[in-house]
């Protein structure tokens, strides 16, 4: 037997039966497409994450925030284990006992986000910027009007945070002595029309971080009144006269003894007192707008969405470090970029033996990565059950050709052919199936990858308003191959058996066989 009838041999028997071959085929194809689709979409995805994660520097930023740590209990490590035991199971009770006296002994005391911890958290390795986040209340006075306001820290090379400046200019420098104001704050203090946005630009502005007790309050109607409603101007009035209440009692016709009751209801004794009042002139430089609906699904901004004042980035921290409360208690939380997403890790673990808390897309990208793989897992597994039938159909059809071309077996065997070569012919059968259907079930794929990436592109614009670029199908050539060679394998495994069996007919039997 030649070698080219160990090819023309399987393709006539195949070309015999065709409707037998195309159902056997066709659950080949089943299976490759199942396995062909699973590893694209787990390969896609992965490259999506990374593609989506990596724009900008949203999978390298850090937060970095306050935590609590227990002081070390020297005497903790004393503790004696009485009675005769094993050495592993005393250290074992020994550390037991250990970690409860820590606990029980040893209060917990805050890691603030103070001067010194900021400077060691930016001389971290691979730790490329350190941005200290500034958050918190002061009382603003343009003119003879306080106002309390809220007041945040803003990085002035922030494009996306300059192109919210409506009027005057953003920030030229993270330690100028400047400060934007929002449009609603100012629409809260009166400057209602443009003509106001503009003549406030290079006013001063007066900044005051008070302690607890000089926030003002009503314990009276007034304070219903003033959450109630009543439109702008009675809302500013009622404002103005809590904060400017209080100095102004003497002037008014009352006797010391309701002066003295007016003073417990605008103003309550505090649960601590705290004099100090740190106070600084800023400079008007600008007017910036709120967050549109698209920025605030950007959720990765570097100061808060919403806040009435915005300090240069250096100058918040000078002016929140005077404040002896504030410089105790540290900064809320500090953001660090990394300079590569491969650190990100490293820098965590640094983070978090230091005391302090972290938070990183790259712990939550980790949790997602488990549950698509588990996904795509379980996709892996369908496609397996589904060439095992494949596999199970090709084994039924050979033994079928072999119960039906015995004669034929017996001629071959008569007229010299060997073992061997009687093998090869169904086992490369099974091949061409396995091939044909493996090829077939890739381009099957690849066709359905089309419609598939349209409908998951809508979906998740209609759903996050997010526009993914890239296909979240992918293609490989070692998915080709894989896939091939899974179906390839798999057929040939499965026609060995029959094989075999075809070189054991008898040739005598064979070709007394009607």
């Amino acid at each position: 037997m030649h070698w080219i009838d160990l090819l023309r041999l399987p393709l006539a028997s195949l070309g015999h039966q065709k409707l037998r071959t195309c159902l056997t085929t066709m659950g080949v194809v089943f299976g490759a497409f199942v396995l062909a689709a699973s590893l694209s979409i787990d390969e896609g995805v992965q490259r999506t994450i990374e593609r989506e994660s990596s724009k900008g520097d949203v999978a390298r930023k850090v937060t970095v925030y306050p935590g609590w740590r227990s002081p070390e209990n020297e005497k903790a490590d004393e503790v004696k284990v009485d009675g005769r035991m094993a050495a592993d199971r005393r250290e074992r009770i020994r550390k037991v006992l250990a970690d409860r006296a820590r606990r029980g002994d040893s209060p917990r005391w805050q890691v603030a986000l103070g001067p010194d911890r900021l400077e060691t958290l930016s001389k971290i390795p691979h730790v490329r910027q350190m941005i200290p986040i500034v958050g918190g209340a002061v009382v603003a006075t343009l003119g003879n009007r306080p106002e309390g306001a809220s007041v945040s820290s803003g990085a002035g090379e922030d494009p996306e945070f300059r192109k919210r400046v409506v009027v005057g200019r953003p920030f030229e420098s993270d330690d100028e002595r400047s400060v934007l104001l929002s449009e609603m704050f100012a629409y809260r203090i009166g400057l209602i029309d443009d003509e106001d946005l503009v003549q406030v630009v290079g006013k001063p502005l007066r900044l005051e971080i008070r302690g607890r007790e000089d926030g003002p309050s009503f314990d009276v109607s007034l304070a219903d009144r003033s959450n109630a409603g009543g439109g702008r101007d009675e809302q500013s009035a009622l404002r103005q006269l809590a904060w400017q209440l209080p100095g102004s009692l003497e002037s008014f016709s009352l006797t010391g003894e309701e002066i003295s009751a007016l003073k417990k209801a605008v103003r309550p004794e505090p649960t601590r007192i705290d004099p100090s009042v740190v106070v600084d002139d800023f400079r008007v430089v600008g007017i910036f707008r709120d967050l549109t609906d698209e920025e605030q699904k950007e959720a990765w901004s570097q100061f808060p969405a919403h806040s009435d004042l915005v300090l240069p980035r250096r100058t918040a921290v000078e002016l929140a470090f005077r404040d002896p409360g504030r410089r105790e208690q540290g900064l809320d939380h500090a953001v660090l970029f990394v300079d590569d997403l491969k650190n990100v890790k490293q820098v965590v673990d640094a983070v978090e033996a230091m005391g302090l808390g972290s938070r990183s897309i790259v712990e939550f990208l980790d949790r997602e990565r488990l549950t698509y793989l588990l996904v795509f897992g379980g996709m892996t597994c369908v496609a397996g059950v589904a060439l095992l039938v494949a596999s199970l159909g090709i084994a039924n059809t050979m033994l079928m050709s072999v119960l039906e071309r015995r004669r034929e077996i017996g001629v071959m065997k008569a007229v010299g052919a060997a073992n061997w070569q009687l093998q090869a012919v169904f086992v490369i059968e099974g091949a061409l199936i396995g091939l044909t259907g493996g090829v077939l079930g890739l381009l099957l794929a690849w066709s359905i990858s089309f419609p598939g990436d349209a409908w998951v592109r809508s979906m998740v614009h209609q759903d996050m308003k997010i526009h993914l670029t890239g296909s979240i199908f992918a293609f490989p050539g070692w998915i080709g191959a894989t896939v091939v060679l899974c179906t390839v394998g798999v057929t040939i495994v499965a026609a060995f058996y029959p094989a075999r069996r075809a070189a054991k007919v008898d040739p005598v039997a064979a070709l007394r066989h009607d």
